[in-house]
């Protein structure tokens, strides 16, 4: 009788162990049994995983490896190229195109500017500072005040205003930055 004890529970623990083993079981890998695409990628239908069902596998898959977006290149003044694809929603291209930028001009953060001394004179056409830019502009050749601090910015400092001229010109339009 111990021993019929014996063999029963051994075979018990044996078929819940067994059982256990199953329950902890692992879906297949879609990818490695070549579910690798998405939907988007298979535009002439493609087959599910069973176990992923955001996973496909298609005979000709439009995949996008393109790596330019629009916004990038519009950050360093650049229109977009002519090839893209799609990928999850967005456009990509395969490079960004022409220049945004006049012959003569720098881009810092998405904006052209006249490449300028980053500290100096300047005339002010924000009118921020100082005022009656037409005037400095038509009569002195400074530059324009955005491309002095922009200048300031591309080489990594920080532009600070100083204080308007009243002794050069009598309007009080000149400003003058310096570049920290």
């Amino acid at each position: 009788m111990k021993q019929y004890i014996f063999w029963s529970a051994l075979c018990c623990t044996a078929l819940a162990s067994g059982h256990t083993l199953a329950a902890c079981a692992q879906s297949p890998d879609c990818e490695a049994m070549g579910y690798k695409y998405t939907a988007d990628e298979c535009p002439n239908d493609g087959v599910k995983c069973p176990f992923d069902t955001s996973k496909y596998f298609c005979f000709d898959p439009q995949t996008c490896d393109y790596t330019y977006t629009a916004d990038a290149c519009a950050a360093n003044c650049q229109n977009p190229g002519a090839s893209s694809c799609v990928r999850n929603g967005v456009t990509y291209y395969v490079s960004c195109g022409s220049s945004k930028c006049s012959s003569g001009q720098s881009c810092y953060n998405g904006t052209c500017f006249t490449s300028v001394s980053a500290s100096g004179w300047c005339c002010d056409d924000t009118g921020s500072y100082c005022n009656d830019y037409s005037y400095c502009r038509s009569n002195y050749s400074h530059p324009d005040c955005s491309d002095v601090m922009s200048s300031c910015r591309a080489s990594g400092g920080t532009p600070r205003f100083q204080y308007c001229s009243d002794h050069l010109i009598d309007s009080g339009t000149i400003a003058h930055f310096s570049c920290q």
